[in-house]
Order: C-alpha cells, then sequence, then structure tokens
C-alpha cells in the first residue's frame, strides 16, 4: 500500500478548528503536561522534557522522524513520541486537548484556527515549496494519456479531482493555472477520495498526487504527467505548532524542539540514503520505490514573519481569509524571549 502524502487533512482540519471550541482551547491552556512551569524557565533546561507530537504518514513529517531516529530530540533533552494521525483534524483535538504538544499542519491550518479564536503558534518548519525537475516534482498533474489537456493554461476549463477544496493544496493548483496564464476561477473542482482511480474511471479530467504514488503512477500506460509544481509558491508549506500557552509557559522545551527539528530536516536535505531509510521506517510503500521518488527540501532556518505573509497572502487572494480579519504574521511566529 502506498501512503498518499496529502489527503484530506487541510480541509477537515479548518472543519475541526470550528468544531473545537475556544472554551476547548482554553481548557488546554491549563492542563499544561507534568512537569510544565507556570511561567516558564529562565536557567535554559526544557520545562517539559517528555513531549508528543503529531504527525502524517507522509514525506512531511521526514524531518521530525528523523529527529527522532538520529538521536536529535534526546540530545536536546527531550524525551518524543511521535502519535502517528491521519489528517490535522485528528491532531487540533489532540493538541487543544494536551494529548500532544506539538502538531504538524499546512500553513492554512493555524492561519485558519486564528479567526476562529484558536491560537496556535508556529514553532519549527517543515517541508517547503520544491521546483519540479524535468516535469516532475513533489506534487503532479495527471491526465489519461489520450487527454487533449496538454499544458497548465488547458486545465481552466476541466473537471479536477481534488481530496480536499479549499485547503493548500486547492490553492497550489489555483495558483500553477493562474500563473500559466488560465484563469483557474473557471475550474471545477470535485472532491474524490482517490484522486488516480477517479481520473481513471473518467470521473474527472485531470487530478494531482503527492509523493510517492505519482512515481509508482509513472508506471501506468492509461495516464500521463501534466507536470509538476512547486507548492506553497516555494515558501515554507508546512509548520510545527503549539498552543500560544504551552509556547509561552515553556519557551525552552520549544525552543530545544525547534532545534532538533531543523538537525532532523538537515540529516533529510543532506543523506539521501538516510533519508529514505527514515522514511521506509513509517510509509507503507517498497523501499525500491522510496529510493527513487521525489522529496520535498525541508527548511534549516527557523520560521521567519516572511515565510508567514507569503501564506497569508496567498490565502487571502483566493478567499480563504478575509484580509479584514486576517491574522498578522507577528501573532503567529513563537519568539523566544
Amino acid at each position: 500500500m502506498i501512503t498518499l502524502g496529502r489527503t484530506r487533512r487541510a480541509g477537515l482540519a479548518i472543519v475541526a478548528v470550528t468544531a473545537v471550541s475556544l472554551v476547548g482551547a482554553c481548557g488546554s491552556d491549563t492542563e499544561a503536561p507534568s512537569g510544565a512551569a507556570s511561567g516558564g524557565a529562565s536557567d535554559g533546561k526544557v520545562e517539559t522534557p517528555k513531549v508528543s507530537v503529531a504527525v502524517f504518514p507522509s514525506f512531511n513529517a521526514l524531518g521530525a522522524q528523523a529527529a527522532k531516529a538520529d538521536g536529535s530530540f534526546d540530545s536536546a533533552g527531550l524525551t518524543v513520541t511521535l502519535a502517528t494521525i491521519a489528517t490535522p483534524a485528528e491532531g487540533m483535538p489532540q493538541l487543544l486537548g494536551g494529548k500532544v504538544q506539538f502538531a504538524l499542519m499546512d500553513l492554512t491550518v493555524p492561519a485558519v484556527a486564528r479567526t476562529k479564536g484558536v491560537p496556535l503558534t508556529l514553532v519549527a518548519p517543515g517541508a517547503k515549496g520544491t521546483a519540479p525537475k524535468d516535469n516532475f516534482g513533489v506534487g503532479n498533474l495527471w491526465v489519461k494519456a489520450d487527454s487533449p489537456i496538454k499544458t497548465m493554461k488547458d486545465v481552466e476549463n476541466a473537471t479536477f479531482g481534488i481530496p480536499q477544496i479549499n485547503s493548500q493544496i486547492w490553492v497550489d493548483i489555483r495558483s500553477v493555472v493562474d500563473e500559466a496564464g488560465g484563469d483557474s476561477s473557471k475550474i471545477k473542482f470535485v472532491e474524490v477520495p482517490n484522486t488516480l482511480s477517479a481520473l481513471k474511471a473518467g470521473n474527472v479530467e485531470v487530478t494531482t498526487t503527492s509523493e510517492p504514488a505519482g512515481t509508482a503512477a509513472l508506471a501506468d500506460p492509461s495516464i500521463r504527467v501534466l507536470g509538476g509544481y512547486t507548492a506553497a509558491g516555494g515558501d515554507l508549506a508546512y509548520a510545527y505548532v503549539t498552543t500560544q500557552e504551552f509556547a509561552k509557559k515553556n519557551p525552552n522545551t520549544v525552543k530545544a524542539f525547534e532545534e532538533a527539528i531543523l538537525k532532523g530536516n538537515t540529516t533529510v536535505n543532506t543523506d539521501p540514503a538516510k533519508r529514505s531509510e527514515v522514511a521506509a521506517s513509517y510509509i507503507k510503500a517498497p523501499k525500491a520505490l522510496l529510493d527513487k521518488a521525489h522529496y520535498p527540501e525541508f527548511s534549516v532556518e527557523s520560521i521567519s514573519e516572511a515565510n508567514v505573509q507569503t501564506a497569508l497572502d496567498r490565502l487571502m487572494k483566493y478567499g480563504l481569509l478575509d484580509k479584514a480579519k486576517a491574522p498578522k504574521a507577528t501573532d503567529l511566529v513563537f519568539a523566544s524571549k
């Protein structure tokens, strides 16, 4: 079984944000894990050495998985449990309820959460938008082998099968069509649980895959890749988040976590053999496929306000955030004192 990197996670997580009451969020703030300091630490030691992190079974979790495997968390003074979840919809209530202290999300989720009164804070970077190589990327568009659709611009009048409308991937698709000179507002998006199956059945004209499903699909003669695309406008696409209250009470824990993630990100960027080995430890796909799959680049720098502003601008452009109600980048980025 090949686990798809992108599922319905972004849109479902937004639903979860709406469904979780602000009372629940506040409750989680007062129920910090045992050992959390009420006012933060001043001696440089982590306040909460045992933490859990909610991650997806996709390439986007490679930084945390590598940090766990190579001992970076241990070196930072943290005992970390990685809790596997299918979507942020599962991670959100766990994060707000204190069952996990950090969760991996695309930048759409914490931005929209802020507008719903749920104060999430970005504490460590994950994957960033990575340009395709030879017309094939981490994310790709597909059509049937005999489709008249030949270019990204042609997608503007097509029926497009997508895991979730109004998600980060939805923004990515609209962006790539608009950048090719098309009008993405004309695309008829249809939510489908299995994108390639919907395409081959003739239910949609275009669809998308992430890795390693895309690399596997290259062997199917009934479909062809239209082209790869760069997620998140080439900027930060995924980040590890926590609640604002946990970050305030545990600034040293947060910084230690970030440092470990940055080391894990560096490992997967620079050591392809290790990257593939780590991926094989948690992704259900043949090792040979993982060895030749296309991987995203991971950020090795702290999240900046510029990273967040890029995401906010894209969400406002495509109507997922109201400009008047959109959070400020400064509100979303963790700043250690």
